[in-house]
């Protein structure tokens, strides 16, 4: 067996594992995506954790015997019994299109949604330039209308112009406040789903 990268030896297992449900799936790739990272950790390189754990075929045929099971130590156990197990058809070669109908393996799929949640912060924090400084205008308001009664309105206003200002004062108060936490909370969460 060629020597082959993690993206490629998952990709494969992915592949093989076609016949079972998604979420059984993403289960099995994130084991052995799991031990990936403890040999990386231990200092291995990729193509000897694949070495280990030997053709993804086999790796697969362990879950869809069911001998696997969802046990976590399966990637140790399928690399045990890997030694002449071939798949029955063509491997993938880089250069050979996925099919149409087949769902990307969870890490490309987590790796675009960082990529979108990056672009959204991005976006979220130049609208906060000027969103902020709007929203304590807006805060600020109330204030400028009860000083503008008291210094500027040479007579008493009547009641409903009294009204009036008090409604527009809370009305002002509300959206720079509304504002201000809206921007708050889309800048917090795509901090934390762009994992920057």
């Amino acid at each position: 067996m060629t020597d082959m990268t993690k993206f490629e030896f998952l990709q494969q297992l992915y592949d093989h594992l076609s016949s079972l449900p998604p979420s059984e799936r993403d289960d099995i790739v994130a084991d052995f995506e799991e031990h990936f990272q403890v040999g990386e950790e231990q200092g291995k390189t990729e193509e000897q954790i694949c070495t280990e754990l030997g053709n993804p075929y086999a790796c697969a045929l362990q879950y869809l015997r069911g001998t696997g099971g969802t046990n976590t130590s399966a990637p140790q156990a399928a690399a045990q019994n890997t030694a002449a197990v071939q798949p029955p058809y063509p491997q993938k070669t880089a250069a050979s299109p996925r099919p149409q109908n087949a769902a990307p393996a969870p890490h490309i799929n987590e790796r675009r949604n960082k990529t979108l949640w990056k672009v959204v912060f991005f976006i979220s924090l130049v609208c906060a330039i000027g969103a902020y400084p709007a929203a304590c205008g807006l805060m600020l308001i109330p204030l400028a209308l009860i000083v503008s009664a008291f210094f500027l309105i040479p007579a008493v206003p009547g009641g409903a112009m009294v009204g009036f200002l008090i409604s527009l004062g809370v009305l002002c108060f509300t959206g720079g406040l509304l504002l201000f936490l809206v921007m708050t909370w889309l800048l917090r969460l795509s901090f934390r789903r762009s994992g920057l």
